[in-house]
């Protein structure tokens, strides 16, 4: 496949050096390409070297940039919060509590560190650090099926409806 798509690129090249002022339609006809993608490398050929052999290979669509890490004092921070809430929060802050008194905590903001704006980056850190216990992948275990006509028992207050 990459055979393939590094002709159609040699192709592109050598159509930009017979007709430098084609238009995109005109040379993706040509080539059986979209005209987007005849913009996309009309572009990279105009930029590097045409001598240059590694010119028709595609380019990685990995991650290049070093993913973001909150600062350590940070996640710190909301794993003491949550095992201990603030200002005597008779409860166990969720993320939106913990997003409202993040902020407010003098020690990060002396450090003046980024902080998160999502309740789910909340989530996430906590999961990270281990506050939150995944649920269980296992499906529930069936109950055994019952022999014809037995007879069973049956509480039908816990469901809501009242028997009168």
């Amino acid at each position: 496949m990459e055979e393939e798509w590094m002709r159609d690129r040699a192709l592109l090249c050598d159509l930009l050096q017979e007709a430098p002022d084609a238009s995109p339609r005109t040379l993706a006809q040509a080539i059986g390409r979209s005209v987007s993608w005849v913009k996309k490398w009309r572009k990279r050929l105009a930029e590097s070297d045409p001598h240059d052999s590694s010119l028709f290979c595609s380019h990685s669509r990995a991650h290049h940039a070093p993913y973001f890490r909150w600062d350590f004092r940070v996640i710190q921070k909301i794993v003491e919060m949550r095992l201990s809430p603030p200002e005597n929060l008779k409860r166990v802050p969720g993320p939106r509590a913990l997003l409202y008194y993040l902020p407010r905590n003098p020690e990060l903001q002396a450090a003046q560190v980024p902080l998160p704006h999502s309740s789910r980056t909340i989530w996430k850190i906590l999961h990270a650090a281990g506050c939150l216990v995944p649920r269980s992948k296992e499906p529930p275990h069936p109950t055994e099926p019952r022999s014809p006509l037995e007879e069973i028992q049956m509480d039908a207050e816990g469901c809501g409806h009242r028997l009168t």
